[in-house]
């Protein structure tokens, strides 16, 4: 194959044509070493180095001073590394310093360098530590007029993309970066937030082209990576609307957006977003947000469209995951400029845990100045409705739930519009209210056609339980905070009614027998058997945190028993005065004490109601 390539070039030298072409390419060959060889001693670094600073300036408006120039190449493209670049604007004040780069390389064009004009692309930040600030509408301030700004104002949207007339344009090529550092400094307040160990590539061919970033970056000791790239850079950077994707990911979760984006301080997304989390407490840690306001959460998932704009931010086609819980439904974020934000919406989890969720609304309807949990339901306002397929209420399972959420003012409510017990409804509301100058939290429950013995067995409750059908209703006020001593303070009133069934671990022939022999007794003495009863129905009035029994009556086959007395809410013991009487017959009623605490009170048998044990 050479040989015939030798043989082509001698035949075509042998002619007149071939002769002036060969001889031509062989002097732009050595034209070309000799270009080489001598543009080092052609090109003065001087004219490189104020060439560059007058770069710098025109590109962001600010000045910029260069210490020196460590190395110029020409092989195997022309490149220039300067030393100790400084970008700076004067404030009237004095100078301050926008931007330090330990080293800064770029590729220029050897022919424009040779007649004194170099124009420069294809930049490499070596330990480059920038500070922006944030205005206080929201915005970065750096740039001070210059191409950027330029080129910013006089931008358009063409086809998904942007445009720029032509004597505007200019190349940039690709970024590197290499350790460098990102700070932002809030105008308003001061506070500041700091990017370390910033490493990566940003392509951006020209001003009127699209921007690919590939980087990654430590904030507040963690590394982040990014993947951010934008059809329509100059639009975003103006504050408007512009095509945008970006995924940041750490090693405890990815946050990803892909839609159209707006970046001002009131502007507008509209995309597909990704949150994701596998350790909540360390992601609000991170945030520098309190973990306790996702007290129990570890982990969660979202993913939705969200369509935001100026006061409004709505999650569509939402999917939600919350530990081992997963939602679906539509949320909306109000964000007025006077006044709370307001979350409301709708939700169908698979499974509710209500003591969860009521300790989430802890703030609400506990303490507000304790200082422990920072009041977030006190800066939102909610009108949630929620649904979910199972629910736990403690060890009670119910199906089938609905619930409404709401947090507007002073006021919380949280309303069990519908809850099936299989059987059995549950139906009430937890909402704060306010009393003689005293905020308190109202509870009130209905419960229809439970099995109060199934209910028993998911508390694990040993002794004597109905095993009956029937309803309860419970209607109380405690005063906030909801503590030990709030149940100690509780008012209201408790009613339960049943029909026919029977209470295991309760023998009235036998607590007969017991009566006649002994001064007192226990009820596991007595309890060989079963009553059956007809009916049971009792309420109570409750002050102090005492249950006040008024009437309590379980109508037997062949006798009926009445108690009263007083059972306190927050412990187990009780005190009670009972009557056994036999529907006929010529027996006479039995009349007892019963003291102590479930599931083993005393029984002392007494003389008359109201007699004491000894008198």
């Amino acid at each position: 194959m050479l040989k015939t390539a030798v043989d082509t070039l001698r035949r075509h030298a042998n002619r007149p044509f071939g002769r002036v072409l060969l001889v031509s390419m062989a002097v732009l060959i050595v034209l070309g070493i000799v270009f080489r060889i001598a543009a080092p001693f052609m090109i003065s670094t001087l004219v490189v180095r104020e060439s560059m600073e007058n770069s710098v300036s025109q590109w962001t408006g600010h000045n910029a001073t260069i210490g020196e120039v460590s190395r110029i190449r020409f092989w195997p493209h022309p490149e220039v590394t300067l030393t100790d670049v400084t970008i700076h604007r004067d404030t009237g004040k004095g100078e301050k310093t926008l931007a330090k780069i330990a080293e800064l390389s770029a590729t220029f064009d050897l022919g424009k360098a040779l007649l004194g004009r170099p124009v420069f692309e294809n930049f490499h930040l070596t330990n480059a530590h920038v500070t922006l600030t944030r205005t206080r509408t929201g915005g970065l301030e750096w740039t001070n007029g210059g191409l950027l700004m330029e080129a910013i104002a006089h931008v358009g949207q063409a086809n998904g993309g942007q445009r720029l007339d032509a004597d505007r344009d200019a190349p940039i090529g690709e970024m590197q970066v290499t350790n460098g550092t990102i700070e932002i400094v809030n105008e308003t307040d001061g506070h500041s937030m700091q990017f370390d160990a910033i490493n990566g590539t940003m392509d951006w061919p020209e001003l009127s082209g699209a921007v690919d970033i590939n980087a990654e970056t430590i904030f507040r000791g963690r590394k982040i990576a990014l993947d951010v790239s934008t059809s329509q850079p100059l639009l975003l950077l103006g504050g408007r609307g512009g095509q945008f994707r970006g995924l940041a990911s750490t090693d405890i979760g990815l946050a990803s957006f892909n839609g159209m984006a707006s970046f001002s301080l009131r502007g507008y997304f509209s995309g597909d977003a990704e949150l994701r989390t596998s350790d909540m407490p360390a992601a609000l840690r991170w945030l520098d947000i309190d973990p306790a306001l996702a007290d129990g959460l570890f982990s969660a998932s979202a993913t939705a469209k969200i369509i935001a704009d100026r006061d409004d931010l709505r999650f569509e086609n939402l999917s939600l995951g919350l530990n081992d819980e997963h939602a679906t439904g539509l949320l909306e974020v109000d964000t007025p400029t006077q006044g709370q934000p307001r979350l409301s919406g709708t939700l169908a989890f698979d499974h509710i845990d209500f003591l969860r969720l009521l300790k989430s609304m802890e703030p609400a309807i506990g303490d507000d100045d304790d200082g422990r949990i920072p009041p977030l339901v006190k800066r939102l306002e909610l009108d949630l409705r929620l649904s979910a397929r199972t629910a736990a209420l403690g060890a009670v399972q119910l199906q089938d739930v609905a619930l409404g959420l709401m947090n507007v003012g002073q006021q919380f409510r949280l309303d069990i519009l519908d809850g099936n017990m299989q059987p059995g409804r549950l139906t009430g509301r937890v909402n704060t209210i306010r009393e003689d100058e005293r905020d308190a939290v109202a509870i009130r429950l209905s419960l229809r056609g439970a099995d109060f013995a199934a209910i028993a067995r998911q508390f694990n409750m040993t002794g004597p339980v109905p095993a009956t059908q029937g309803t309860f209703d419970l209607s109380l006020d405690l005063p906030r905070p909801l503590n030990r001593d709030a149940w100690n303070a509780a008012v209201g009133t408790m009613q339960f009614n049943s029909g026919a069934g029977r209470l295991d671990g309760l023998n009235l022939s036998t607590i007969r027998q017991l009566a006649g022999q002994k001064s007192y007794f226990a009820l596991g003495e007595a309890s060989n058997g079963s009553l059956e009863f007809e009916s049971i129905k009792a309420s109570a009035v409750v002050h102090d945190g005492i249950a006040d029994i008024r009437e309590a009556q379980i109508t037997g086959t062949n006798d009926v028993v009445t108690m009263t007395g007083a059972v306190p809410l927050v412990n187990r013991s009780f005190a009670l005065s009972a009557t056994v009487a036999p529907k006929a017959g010529t027996d006479k009623p039995l009349h007892f004490f019963i003291g102590g605490a479930w599931p083993s009170p005393v029984f002392w048998p007494t003389a008359a109601p109201g007699q004491k044990p000894g008198e």
